[in-house]
């Protein structure tokens, strides 16, 4: 039996087409989330088609999205003290299921590197889907980078989206899945805006912006909205309004740089932000994330940070700053010339990484 653990949208995103074939090919799976993401888990399931979590390790900080470093704490005490209490249960689920036990993992958040720590507690292989990414900087992003490393460290089966994350990687069994399981989940995604969200009639752009070293910082948030509000006197802007993000423009009294023509919308559900995607002309983000999934769309896309640990797009369709504004202007005086020349390959990783677990008895 395999456990699936994951605690953000973001994981479970790029799980959901993994867990789609594992339901569609009859192979029973149990999942725990640790709720770093409470509240929109279960929207995100629910559109996806997915079941609710088995177990709820934590929910977030005392109900609510995990929003700042001083919500870390108390939140992952939670979840190891539950873990703790149901460690025996859950060696238990996962041994009396059919197939050898597992704990599968995803990504580079906080719970990537808990979930591959309770796998080892369990006394079970764990595998990490999307392995070998780097940025060989600790510090960019932080904590994200450190997370990958260390779980790289702890896993048995290494999935990595690419030659290059797999060449990245020096122990355990690497397997290449081609590309990553973002792939799948776009094609899971429907065309459909979410109601209340009025799409221009003329091109527009889209802006989501949401880390925290770029939020923490108001004199390059300031400049960033200033840049981008300029830009939108020649070219409409939708601005997704994350809440770290709508709480930083707050603090730092930023939301006069906002108007008619630099238009904040609510943050969106994966299907609805897809679907703005599909239909703008670009996008400007500091999510790496983001970054593949306009890879795989051909989306013109600027990156917003120091560094990226992604390769999707880098000197095709996607631009990285560096925090650089002029490299930002630059891109958006011409962002239709930036276009993906890679072919994709035919093999979808959701596939490869099913047909792995398979062939190694774990279902």
């Amino acid at each position: 039996m395999i456990l699936v653990v994951y605690g953000t949208t973001g994981e479970l995103i790029k799980l959901a087409p993994v867990l789609e074939r594992l339901r569609a090919r009859g192979h029973p799976f149990v999942t725990a989330t640790t709720g770093q993401q409470v509240r929109q888990i279960p929207l995100f399931l629910e559109s996806f088609g997915l079941p609710q979590p088995d177990v709820w390790l934590a929910e977030g900080a005392r109900g609510v999205d995990l929003g700042t470093n001083r919500d870390i704490p108390r939140w992952l005490l939670t979840a190891a003290t539950r873990f703790a209490r149901r460690r025996r249960g859950l060696r238990a689920t996962l041994a009396s299921g059919p197939g050898r036990p597992l704990v599968l993992v995803h990504g580079d958040t906080m719970t990537t590197l808990l979930g591959a720590l309770m796998g080892r507690a369990l006394g079970t292989p764990v595998a990490h889907i999307e392995s070998g990414l780097r940025s060989f900087d600790l510090l960019h992003p932080f904590p994200e980078e450190l997370n990958r490393r260390l779980t790289s460290r702890l896993a048995t089966i290494l999935y990595a989206p690419g030659a290059w994350a797999a060449s990245n990687l020096r122990r355990g069994v690497v397997v290449d899945t081609g590309s990553n399981t973002i792939r799948d989940a776009l094609a899971m995604a429907g065309d459909d805006v979410a109601p209340g969200i009025v799409v221009p009639d003329e091109p527009f752009g889209l802006v989501s912006l949401h880390r925290f070293e770029l939020l923490g910082d108001r004199r390059l948030l300031a400049a960033t909205l200033e840049l981008l509000a300029r830009h939108a006197e020649r070219e409409r802007l939708l601005f997704v309004d994350h809440s770290v993000t709508e709480a930083a423009v707050r603090r730092h009294g930023l939301g006069s740089m906002f108007g008619e023509r630099f238009q904040r919308i609510p943050r969106q559900t994966f299907f609805g932000f897809v679907a703005l995607m599909r239909r703008c002309r670009f996008l400007f983000t500091d999510s790496g994330g983001s970054q593949e999934e306009c890879f795989y769309l051909d989306l013109p896309c600027l990156v917003h940070r120091k560094r990226t640990e992604r390769r999707e797009g880098l000197g095709e369709n996607v631009v990285l700053s560096g925090h650089d504004l002029g490299v930002a202007a630059s891109f958006l005086a011409d962002p239709r010339s930036f276009r993906r020349t890679t072919v994709l390959t035919p093999a979808s990783p959701s596939d490869v990484i099913v047909d792995d677990l398979e062939a190694r008895g774990f279902l």
